[in-house]
């Protein structure tokens, strides 16, 4: 389980349960995720993200498997979506898109991620953890750890052109779903908040097109 910023840095990485577990299910036996249910991670203070606009909570981005809160984010679920849910699961499919590289990147460079590791689980989890640091000073630090196609890249169109990882057969796995909670309301709020930010100040003039 990690966080990954915005130069593909891991900020966060909690190692150690077992594969089994899905992405919910990792996430709520951490550090970070008791610390994120608990309102006690330090995040910064709502701000507006218009001008006059309401103040908005930062959040991370997750995908579907994890279970939303007021801080984290996922994509509306189901295929019967109208325009702007659709143009908000691009947007946040763009970000989320970081992460994803991130994980691509570390498990591309270091050979230890293509195969099983057969090590005692202790040792697994310390080389994981290590391999993250190392990835991270080698972003910092090194300007050709970042080789030609390491990254999804977009064209003046917009069109993604994948990573070469992506079509390695040693990508990592992705976990399973959880199943869905109720949402409640205030999260809902949070959610319909950014999508309409997304569909009026906050659009991007190709939006309409990728969705279509």
């Amino acid at each position: 389980m990690a966080v990954v910023d915005a130069n593909y840095e891991f900020i966060m990485a909690d190692v150690g349960v077992n594969g089994r577990v899905s992405d919910g299910g990792v996430i709520a036996v951490t550090e970070f995720g008791r610390r994120l249910e608990e309102d006690a991670l330090n995040l910064s203070e709502p701000e507006p993200i218009e001008q006059s606009g309401n103040k908005m909570p930062f959040v991370f981005v997750a995908d579907d498997a994890f279970a939303m809160t007021e801080n984290l984010s996922k994509p509306y679920a189901g295929n019967n979506l109208d325009h702007d849910q659709r143009v908000f699961n691009y947007r946040l499919s763009r970000a989320r898109r970081v992460s994803e590289i991130a994980f691509g990147i570390m498990s591309s460079r270091f050979g230890v991620f293509r195969r099983p590791i057969q090590l005692a689980p202790e040792t697994a989890a310390t080389i994981t953890l290590a391999c993250c640091y190392l990835h991270n000073f080698l972003r910092k630090k090194s300007k050709h750890y970042l080789r030609a196609g390491a990254v999804d890249l977009e064209d003046a169109n917009h069109d993604v052109h994948p990573a070469d990882w992506r079509e390695e057969e040693h990508q990592l796995e992705n976990l399973g779903t959880c199943r869905s909670r109720n949402i409640g309301a205030v999260v809902r709020g949070v959610r319909d908040s950014y999508r309409q930010y997304f569909c009026t100040q906050g659009r991007v003039p190709w939006q309409d097109a990728r969705i279509a």
